[in-house]
């Protein structure tokens, strides 16, 4: 029998990606995980404010950015769970969404992949496909 080979397409939308991230981890620590592994500068930004139409009330989504300048590219790692739902519900799997603009060079994103995955408080880091969000308007915030 042979060996079975899956191929990961990343969707690039207009101008940004989006990697889903799973892991038990809080969001302060995987933003440290990250500028440790990644060599990176995530820092906490303003939160996002969602409104959760199932239990009419508004929701904090923690936001770290990171502005890599030399190759003109910002990184949004944005929490997926809330307290009574998600922020991307078409991602209930997903415990944070890696938000990433600019000219995505999609050999650099499969790159990215491997290193993030190689976390040991990684349990996965996949790209989303950008056809499955239903909720896109919440992506173009920025």
């Amino acid at each position: 029998m042979g060996k079975k080979r899956h191929k990961l397409s990343i969707s690039i939308g207009d101008d940004y990606c989006l990697l889903g991230i799973v892991s038990d981890e809080p969001d302060y620590k995987i933003g440290w995980l990250f500028n440790q592994q990644l060599d990176a500068s995530f820092a906490r930004d303003e939160d996002l404010l969602v409104f959760n139409k199932k239990v009419d009330e508004e929701h904090a989504v923690s936001v770290f950015v990171y502005h890599d300048e030399r190759k003109m590219l910002t990184y949004r790692l944005i929490g997926n769970r809330l307290p009574a739902g998600y922020f991307l519900s078409d991602l209930k799997q997903i415990d944070y969404v890696l938000h990433i603009q600019g000219a995505v060079d999609p050999d650099a994103i499969s790159e990215l992949i491997r290193r993030i995955g190689s976390i040991d408080s990684v349990r996965m880091c996949v790209p989303v496909d950008l056809g499955r969000i239903k909720e896109q308007d919440k992506l173009q915030l920025w």
